[in-house]
């Protein structure tokens, strides 16, 4: 039988994944927070509901992506409209949002309390990825779950063989791919906004330094939008900055992290100086001053 699923938040990352699940043949019911966002899965046979509790209500299957813990906790938690209270008993909840690692393990035991299955399984890709389904996912929880769900999985992205680990795993495997991407995009932003103040051939450098062991995709994918000046959000300032203190919060307080710290000190500057709904790589205007 096929399974009924439920996406909520349409955001930028969800309408791409959901639009997958639609093209697969699944029966799909979405959600968003402003309802107009739904539109364009709803033309494509989605159907839409006033609330996350009222989406979930018929699902064997029920995704979140949404932008923060806030908004994950409202979605799921919220007495009068959250998923928790409206999911069938044997529905499956999947929070595939960038989470703290000590909000996602507090949801998961709410979930356990209940006896209801639950899996984390954020993403690393940005919308392009989504676009493509290639987005690969970061599973986190019991196997047997996930097995369950892995064919939904697939249609939007590479599934792993197994999960991680325990719930958590997974939030702390996406953050730190982001941390080791914002760490990268900074020093790269640095790094170019030096040369050019030094009146190097810039391009010819960086194709040189592109040879070399030490050059990266990630650098291949992010230069382009440095050298050009065109900051079109993918990934935004404001994103990799909350990610990057979601990160710190794993980190903890007291613990030493220098460079993680003094990462999302650069892109909070950038969100300070009014470019963080900008391409991450936006942050090289800080230097270029």
């Amino acid at each position: 039988m096929t399974q009924k699923i439920t996406f909520l938040g349409m955001g930028a990352m969800g309408v791409r994944m959901a639009k997958h699940l639609l093209q697969a043949g699944y029966p799909l019911t979405v959600w968003n927070r402003t309802a107009s966002a739904c539109d364009e899965l709803v033309a494509w046979g989605a159907v839409a509901a006033p609330t996350p509790m009222d989406a979930v209500a018929d699902a064997d299957v029920v995704i979140s992506m949404v932008r923060d813990n806030e908004a994950s906790r409202d979605v799921w938690l919220n007495a009068q409209t959250g998923a928790f209270f409206g999911m069938k008993e044997n529905a499956i909840a999947i929070e595939s949002s960038t989470l703290t690692v000590d909000w996602i393990q507090s949801l998961a035991n709410m979930f356990t309390v209940e006896e209801r299955l639950f899996l984390e399984a954020p993403v690393s890709g940005s919308r392009p990825q989504a676009e493509a389904a290639e987005l690969v996912f970061l599973m986190g929880g019991e196997q047997s779950t996930f097995e369950r769900v892995r064919n939904v999985l697939k249609c939007m992205g590479k599934v792993p063989d197994n999960v991680i680990g325990k719930v958590g795993s997974g939030a702390l495997a996406k953050l730190c791919t982001n941390t080791l991407m914002g760490v990268q995009v900074v020093v790269l932003a640095e790094m170019i906004a030096m040369l050019q103040r030094n009146h190097a051939n810039v391009d010819n450098t960086l194709a040189a330094l592109a040879q070399t062991p030490a050059w990266s995709m990630i650098a291949t994918r992010n230069t382009p939008s440095m050298l050009n000046g065109h900051f079109a959000p993918l990934f935004p300032v404001e994103l990799i900055e909350k990610d990057m203190r979601y990160m710190l919060d794993s980190v903890g307080e007291n613990q030493m992290s220098p460079v993680i710290r003094a990462t999302q000190q650069v892109f909070q500057q950038g969100v300070e100086h009014g470019f963080g709904a900008e391409q991450m790589t936006a942050v090289i205007k800080l230097f270029q001053k």
